[in-house]
């Protein structure tokens, strides 16, 4: 297991209330108030730069499912991968590069569709998580303005992204179920290019869910 996280010079250590995880987050950054038990369960930002640290749960059989349904064609539905609701790391649900694009689709449906992310990384770290890049072209209103007031005719943020195997409540009670965890840090690209990116790649490179993030706690204490 990956040691637990400490809050580097540039970060603030942040400790869920349940010690579910732990992570650094840029200083500065505002959290907003988040009761879930699965999907997005924090969110921190810079907002008016559209700086954004967030942590996400995902059932897997969840997962699969939505992922399924979103490749089904009219009258041939896809079928979900048979991983199943207990796999015992992040490579019995799909390769990397598969489960990245996999959270990827997920991410962008979750935003509220109509955007499609690009993964320009995806690399297992040796300690069970994967450690992943994306890139996405936001829409814009209008290019011209745009140009005028920036200099620039797209808008691309940048992410980076650290996954792990957790577990979350089932909804219907009982034993816990198999979740795809992960900490999401972005921002635009020239922000990225700039002061934010390392600040970025450390806030989700520090994420550690379960039995480190109970050793943040006690670390802190």
């Amino acid at each position: 297991a990956p040691p637990a996280a400490r809050a580097p010079a540039s970060g603030a250590l942040v400790i869920d209330g349940a010690s579910r995880f732990s992570l650094t987050v840029p200083r500065g950054f505002v959290a907003s108030k988040r009761s879930a038990s699965q999907g997005t369960l924090y969110v921190a930002g810079d907002f008016p730069r559209a700086a954004v640290v967030s942590v996400t749960a995902w059932p897997v059989s969840e997962l699969l499912a939505a992922e399924a349904a979103a490749r089904s064609l009219p009258g041939l539905p896809a079928v979900a991968s048979g991983a199943g609701a207990s796999p015992a790391a992040l490579a019995d649900i799909a390769p990397p590069e598969e489960l990245a694009r996999i959270l990827a689709r997920a991410r962008d449906r979750e935003q509220g569709g109509g955007l499609s992310s690009e993964v320009t990384a995806a690399t297992p770290d040796g300690a069970g998580r994967l450690v992943l890049s994306l890139s996405t072209e936001l829409p814009v209103a209008n290019p011209d303005e745009l140009e005028r007031q920036r200099g620039i005719r797209r808008l691309v943020r940048r992410t980076a992204g650290t996954v792990s195997l957790g577990s979350v409540p089932s909804p219907a009670g009982g034993a816990p179920v198999a979740a795809v965890v992960a900490a999401w840090a972005s921002c635009l690209a020239e922000d990225w290019d700039g002061q934010l990116g390392p600040q970025l790649r450390d806030a989700a490179d520090s994420f550690r869910w379960g039995e480190p993030a109970a050793a943040a706690v006690a670390s802190s204490n």
